[in-house]
């Protein structure tokens, strides 16, 4: 058997599901469902668009969708025994393949606000110096897990807050 090359990352299955540009159904329950789409590391955007579960979809259409927001997502969500459906791939854009994703951090220590910047073209990341005016409209630097987005895409489409984007906010 050949042995990976030294450093060689080993690709799991859930790496290998979460193809740039793939589309998942998330089932929300009471015959409702959303879709979000994967984009370059771990950052997945979600759509203003509510479905029904199994029932045929429009790939374009879904990633044509007003985007509600977009969060960083754990593997779990992308493995194949996950409640959410892995749909096909739409491949990236030029733009969505280089857009440098911003994100609003705060040391649990010190309170330093900064922005969080993630470039997918050099892998590279950095943070600046900002203040709490300029990370409002930010998403929160954060790993979310599946069950925590469909609560927050249940909330968002019920038109109520969500207790883990509360959590998540910048203090002054």
């Amino acid at each position: 058997m050949k042995q990976p090359a030294p450093g060689a990352r080993k690709i799991t299955r859930a790496r290998a599901s979460r193809a740039p540009g793939r589309v998942v159904r998330i089932n929300l329950g009471e015959g409702r469902c959303a879709f979000g789409r994967q984009l370059t590391g771990v950052c997945v955007e979600f759509y203003e668009l509510v479905g029904q579960p199994g029932a045929p979809v429009e790939l374009i259409k879904i990633v044509a969708a007003p985007v509600a927001f977009k969060i960083w997502v754990m593997d779990a969500a992308f493995r194949r025994r996950s409640v959410w459906e892995l749909l096909d791939v739409v491949p990236l854009t030029h733009e969505e393949q280089t857009v440098v994703h911003l994100f609003g951090k705060q040391d649990p220590l010190s309170g330093d606000i900064t922005v969080y910047h993630e470039d997918p073209v050099t892998g590279a990341s950095s943070e600046t110096p900002a203040t709490l005016e300029e990370c409002q409209k930010l998403e929160r630097a954060a790993v979310w897990s599946p069950q925590h987005i469909e609560d927050r895409l249940r909330d968002h489409f019920d038109g109520r807050p969500n207790k883990w984007v509360e959590s998540l906010r910048l203090k002054p």
